[in-house]
């Protein structure tokens, strides 16, 4: 009996991170500009040039950076981690980096 809800407990912790996952990967799209790196689909894009593109977004703080969510999505795509010094993270993957600084309701995504 005791193994069963053991087993139960389990299986249910295991069914959530699955949904969870599933409900994050749903708000992202990857980006073929910088090579496959997620970026919100509910992010606008206000400015764009050759380096980086601007995106306003409401998730995004400059105190907490980005949400749970965004940074599992960023690992499970490949992303690592590589810097982070106040509002900006670098991460690379095959040996390109890309740099995320977040803002208060904004995004700046570049290389």
């Amino acid at each position: 009996m005791k193994y069963k809800k053991i087993i139960l407990a389990v299986v249910l912790f295991i069914l959530l991170g699955i949904s969870y996952y599933i409900v994050a990967n749903s708000k992202y799209e990857l980006s073929e500009k910088y090579r496959d790196f997620p970026v919100p689909i509910s992010a606008q894009l206000t400015k764009e040039n050759e380096n980086n593109s601007v995106y306003e977004w409401s998730m995004s703080s400059d105190e907490n950076g980005i949400p749970i969510s965004y940074r599992l999505i960023i690992w499970v795509n490949g992303w690592e981690k590589v810097v982070r010094e106040g509002t900006l993270t670098i991460y690379e993957k095959d040996e390109v980096q890309i740099h995320l600084s977040s803002d208060r309701d904004e995004i700046i995504i570049g290389r």
